[in-house]
């Protein structure tokens, strides 16, 4: 029930509110070459002529995929390490939905590193780092 109530509540895509999400990339690479495309970013991609998507995309919807061998490739090819801070989405705006919903109920609306991501999650943004400093000690769900 509590999920449920949860889900109610959670922010959509459309709110253009600030995040914290520490870019650290952690999720991108762990699970970067277990994800499928959706019908609506396929034709998303075709949409807008992004055949370089679509060529890392296997028949049966896998991303991302060697354009060549159809293999799956592992990272995400997409990641952009050129901010040793940081690790950005080269194709953020564009991203595949299931990248979209990460991370969901199933993860307990928690990234890798164990940070809350969800609506009331903004509102301690100031306090962020404290908080992630003691969310790192603890250990994640199953």
């Amino acid at each position: 029930m509590l999920f449920s109530l949860l889900s109610l509540l959670d922010v959509k895509e459309t709110s253009k509110g600030p995040t914290t999400c520490l870019q650290c990339g952690q999720c991108c690479e762990s699970f970067g070459s277990h994800l499928q495309a959706s019908p609506r970013d396929l034709s998303r991609w075709r949409e807008l002529g992004r055949h370089d998507l679509l060529s890392r995309t296997n028949r049966l919807g896998w991303l991302w995929v060697d354009p060549e061998t159809k293999q799956l490739t592992s990272p995400c090819p997409h990641i952009d390490r050129s901010d040793p801070e940081r690790a950005r989405c080269e194709i953020y705006d564009i991203r595949p939905e299931i990248c979209r919903s990460y991370p969901t109920l199933a993860h307990g609306k928690r990234c890798l590193r164990g940070v809350f991501l969800s609506w009331w999650a903004t509102i301690y943004l100031e306090t962020l780092p404290e908080w992630v400093v003691f969310m790192d000690g603890l250990p994640l769900a199953a």
